[in-house]
């Protein structure tokens, strides 16, 4: 039981398809262990996060261009 619960919390830590594919590993290798799966996952490099090139809260730079050209012309 407590195997299952540590997979169910491995899951929803590294994700479900993660842990899915690191179990059939497990089988495959004939290892089928939750100390496999576990070790498998801390030693694995993690994907690199990607950033959003567009979000709704991050403005154009022209708006911030016609801004700053707005700030400044006013001052000169």
């Amino acid at each position: 039981m407590r195997r299952v619960l540590g997979l169910l919390s491995l899951a929803k830590k590294h994700g479900a398809a993660v842990v899915d594919g690191v179990a059939q590993t497990a089988l495959e290798a004939g290892a089928p262990s939750y100390r496999f799966v576990k070790s498998y996952l801390e030693r694995r490099t993690p994907l690199p996060l990607s950033l959003r090139q567009v979000d709704p809260l991050i403005r154009q730079l022209t708006l911030y261009r016609d801004l700053i050209e707005q700030r400044t012309g006013d001052q000169a």
